[in-house]
């Protein structure tokens, strides 16, 4: 048993040689069959391995969903799958789209801090979880400022420009909470 397992990897491992080289003399099929075994067994094998397709992506984040940091253009179910299982992989991902953000903003509000230039509805999202999540937005639009203030006045306090109707909704909830 553990004598297939060395050889698959082995046999893994030369096919990812061969492939940065681009001389394989294997099939497509037994390449994928070797990336795949290399992947299960190290999910550090995916930054070996060229445009690697989305099973052998899925097969390496499967194994720790940190492998997403090594895939260059990862494949948005692949982006997905990485994020709902851990929504701080988010950070690897370069230009998440808004469906992917929100993936992590639903698991953790946490995940608004690290995400770059967060879409306006990963901003709604963050905010309805909690009015703190405000802090860590930069230039929030009008929308957002006012759901977080609509839930706490006090979350005026850490916009750093806040809109005039937003100031104004946060005077009207002091008063009313007085």
């Amino acid at each position: 048993m553990r004598k297939g397992i060395v050889g698959r990897v082995t046999i893994g491992l030369m096919v990812l040689s061969l492939g940065e080289c681009g001389a394989s003399s294997l099939d497509n099929e037994s390449q994928k069959i070797a990336q795949l075994d290399a992947v299960k067994h190290s999910y550090y094998a995916i930054q070996k391995i060229e445009n690697p397709d989305k099973e052998v992506q899925l097969a390496a984040v499967n194994q720790n969903e940190k492998a997403i940091e090594f895939i260059k253009n990862p494949d948005k179910e692949v982006q997905l799958f990485a994020v709902n299982k851990n929504y701080t992989v988010i950070k690897f991902i370069k230009n998440p789209d808004k469906e992917v953000q929100l993936a992590a903003v639903n698991q953790s509000r946490h995940a608004i801090q690290i995400i770059e230039n967060p879409d306006k509805e990963a901003q709604l999202a963050a905010v309805n979880q909690s009015y703190l999540s405000i802090k860590f937005i930069k230039n929030p639009d009008k929308e957002v400022q006012l759901a977080a203030v609509n839930q706490s006045y006090q979350a005026i306090k850490y916009i750093e420009n806040p809109d005039a109707e937003a100031v104004h909704l946060a005077h009207e909830k002091i008063r009313g909470e007085k």
